[in-house]
This record gives structure tokens, sequence and C-alpha cells, in this order.
């Protein structure tokens, strides 16, 4: 008589319960005789694991990308870590610091030599810082406060200062320009000089209190254009002239301008600081209290100077005319 199969051991691992058919078939044989062993059912674990061998796998969402605040929050902490890096490589000086406003470059001046002027004309800068230099002698009393009194009848052509100050230009470059103006008082002679004032030209000296800050010889004057030329030659704007003897009527006020520029300048001053100086100290009124700071003197020589100067019975003085910015103080 055939036994039911023993119970299966934990290395036994069919893979699925018998059928019916089988069933059927182990008790027709048991009934017979036959001896056949009866199938095996399987264990609940070898049920679970066949069950999961055919459950369908489901499908895979896809990966929703990261939003940017998720981003941001996961690289927040690195963020942080590289400011410190930044900021402690500023504080080692590993990174340059730049200056949100650096300092305007220090104007031009000249070199502590004589040089050669844009223009015309060639500097003082071998005599910087020298005391009483002037490219002119000039006679006794030429630079004193007092200007020479013009009530005489006979004191002769003048030289006097129209205006003088800093003019700059759109890119910040500038000179120094001085008016001139000459006057023939007690005459009605008129006062013709060439145009290049016998070839030498003006000169132009700025003294402060340590010395001369500025200076230059053989400036050329600009005329006006609306001087009376003689009939040699004739003006323009520019104060050229088709003549190189062409002579300018400067009688009864008449005038032009010299430029002084930035490389007449003693190293370490500049345009517009000297040209400040230059201007005396006055009240409310206007009316002048002190000297100014720097002196400035022009001084040119013409022989038509020296010839009027005879005309008028006087010394002809080597053609010389000077001017001065010192005016009298007021007295109280």
């Amino acid at each position: 008589m055939s036994s039911l199969p023993p119970a299966e051991g934990p290395d036994e691992s069919p893979s699925e319960s018998p059928s019916d058919e089988q069933w059927e078939a182990f008790l027709r044989d048991a009934m017979e005789g036959g001896g056949a062993g009866a199938p095996k059912e399987a264990s609940a674990r070898d049920r679970l694991a066949a069950a999961r061998v055919r459950r369908p796998r489901r499908p895979r969402r896809p990966r929703r990308p990261r939003s940017a605040t998720a981003w941001l929050a996961s690289a927040a902490p690195w963020t942080a870590v590289a400011a410190v890096v930044v900021f402690g490589a500023f504080q080692t000086g590993l990174i340059p610091r730049s200056s949100p406003s650096s300092p305007a470059p220090a104007p031009a001046s000249g070199p502590a030599e004589a040089v050669s002027l844009p223009g015309g004309g060639t500097s003082d800068g071998d005599q910087c810082g020298t005391k009483g230099y002037h490219h002119f002698p000039l006679p006794a009393g030429a630079t004193a406060v007092e200007p020479p009194s013009a009530a005489s009848p006979a004191s002769g052509p003048q030289l006097s200062l129209s205006h003088y100050g800093y003019a700059a230009d759109p890119e910040g470059e500038g000179d120094i320009v001085i008016g001139l103006r000459f006057t023939t008082p007690g005459t009605k002679k008129p006062l013709q000089v060439s145009r290049t004032l016998g070839g030498e030209g003006a000169a132009v000296e700025i003294e402060g209190p340590d010395g001369l800050v500025a200076g230059a010889h053989g400036l050329p004057v600009i005329w006006p254009s609306a001087a009376r030329a003689s009939a040699s030659g004739a003006s323009d704007a520019s104060g050229a002239s088709g003549a190189s003897d062409a002579s300018v009527d400067v009688s009864d006020g008449g005038g032009g301008e010299i430029v002084v520029p930035a490389e007449a300048l003693c190293p370490g001053h500049d345009g517009d600081s000297v040209a400040k100086s230059l201007v005396p100290p006055a009240d409310s009124t206007g009316t002048v209290t002190g000297l100014p700071p720097y002196r400035l003197v022009v001084s040119l020589r013409d022989p038509a100077v020296g010839t009027l100067r005879t005309t008028l019975g006087l010394p002809a003085g080597g053609g010389l005319l000077s001017a001065v910015n010192l005016v009298p103080v007021a007295r109280s």
C-alpha cells in the first residue's frame, strides 16, 4: 500500500502545486498498488516566489526634472563655501582690489630744462626756482607795485595786462592766456610794432615765494583780426602776415594775446593753480586787499617803441616795455 509523500524539506523547491490530473493518477496507482509517489505540493515560500515571477512588472515613471528651488537648495552650501574662499583671497591679497574712483592724473608740466614750446618760443625750465630772473634785463622799478603815472604828457608808450587766466579745452588740457594792452598817453603819434616784436617775441616770468614757477621767451603774440596793419603787410585772425616785416598799429589801446603752454611750467605745477595764484585777494566789493601769491611779469622790446620815445624827447630805453600783475593795495 502506497503512503502519502513525506513533508518537503527546506531544499525542496517545486515550482507549483500538483494538478487534478496528477492527483487522479496518484490515487489510481495507489488503489491498483502501483507504488508511484504522490506529487509534492509546493511550499508557501515557493508559491510566493512563483507568484512574484508571474506578476507583471509595472512600468517605471520617468524621473521628473528637479525644480530651480530644489537646485538652489542643494547648491546653497557650495555657494556659501565659495563666497568664504573668495573673501579670504581678497583679505590675503591674492585677488587685487580695484578702486571705484581712481585719482585723476597730475596735470602736465614741463621739465626743469629749456625746451622748445609748441606754437613757438622756448621755456625757461633751466631757471626753475630762481628768484628775480627775467629774460630781458628790466630797469629798476619795472616790477614795482605802483604803476608808472600816466599824468605826464610825455610819459611815452606803455604796456599793461588787460586779462590773464587759465583756458582749458574739453579734454582737460589748457594754457595760461595773457592779454596785452598798449597805450601812448600824451601823444597822438601812432605806435606800430612789428608782429614778431623785432624777431624776439615776448617773455613771461611767473615767480612764487620759492622762485620761478613758469617762464618762457620768444613767445609769439596773437594779434586780433581787427588790428590795423601797415602797407607792408596784412593782418588776419591768427596773426600771420604775408611779409616778415609787417607791423601792426597798437595805438589807442590796441593789443594782442600771449599763450603760455603747459610745457613752460616748472615740474610740480599746473596751469590752473598757477593762474589762480596770479589773482590778488579782494573783499566783497572787489577792492584789492593784498598782493597775489605769484607775480606775473611780461616784457617785450621793439624798435618802434624806442623811436616813439625819442620823438617825445625821452630815452629810447632799448625799446623795452614791461607789465606786471601787481596793483596798489587799498589803504584804510
